[in-house]
């Protein structure tokens, strides 16, 4: 969920005190990358919500989902499969922007899932969705590993420049993926490796550090892209498209299809 307009500094300073507890105004990298409490993401998208929608497409030339939409499809045909799955989860679905693009001839059951209660509202209404459900992502996949639900297609649509450390994000998803289930993300990038948050109040996920928390997960990349998901200031913003699926000794059932 991309936030829809940047913070300015004066209102950043007092954010970025809010995330790390003391006012940080460089980037910070690695394992020594604050994470932002769910609070404070939940409060910032429940404001955005009404809005969201026009200011992304109008404002900040987004398009995370239409990208991920691609990479999936062009992994499937790859693969010699028909671009149809029996599941799909959106992580982090905020309005559904996302959902919107994949539901269409795409999935045949949809589950959305996000902190603000606003943002899932907005997705309601699109009438596109099985099930939604306001709640953190992390906590959602830990009680989807113990119901062993699976699907065949996780996706987060900039979702992750709000999370610091992903390894254990990305292992959950790996535990609730089917067999040949894949996993599509955006993230925004840097050159160096490692975390940085940027000061727009976004993580930037280097490379190889994505591609280390897949292999760490047992998934194995099966598409990576540079991409410009969206732009800020009418500059297009460094980014990553990733589609990954099982690695060969991962690939055991994970259980009961949702």
């Amino acid at each position: 969920m991309p936030a829809p307009r940047s913070h300015s500094s004066r209102r950043g300073s007092s954010i970025r005190t809010t995330i790390t507890g003391h006012g940080c105004s460089s980037p910070v990298s690695a394992l020594a990358t604050p994470a932002m409490t769910h609070a404070y993401v939940g409060r910032l998208f429940d404001q955005y919500a009404a809005r969201y929608d026009t200011a992304l497409t109008e404002n900040l030339a987004y398009r995370g989902p239409a990208l991920l939409r691609g990479a999936v499809g062009a992994v499937m045909d790859a693969a010699g499969r028909p671009i149809r799955f029996g599941s799909m989860l959106d992580l982090g679905c905020g309005t559904g922007l996302a959902g919107a693009v994949f539901r269409p001839l795409v999935v045949d059951r949809l589950v959305g899932v996000d902190l603000s209660i606003a943002m899932i509202a907005q997705a309601g209404n699109k009438e596109i969705y099985d099930l939604l459900v306001p709640r953190d992502v992390e906590n959602y996949l830990a009680d989807q590993i113990i119901d062993q639900r699976a699907y065949d297609l996780v996706i987060a649509a900039d979702v992750f420049v709000y999370v610091s450390d992903l390894k254990p994000i990305i292992a959950s998803v790996a535990n609730v993926l089917t067999p040949d289930g894949l996993f599509a993300f955006t993230v925004e990038t840097h050159p160096g490796d490692g975390v940085n948050l940027l000061p727009t109040l976004r993580y930037a996920h280097g490379q190889a550090y994505v591609r280390a928390a897949l292999t760490d997960a047992g998934l194995a990349v099966a598409h990576l892209a540079n991409a410009a998901v969206r732009s800020e200031k009418g500059v297009p913003v460094d980014s990553l498209v990733v589609v990954a699926r099982k690695s060969a000794r991962r690939r055991a059932p994970t259980g009961p299809n949702t």
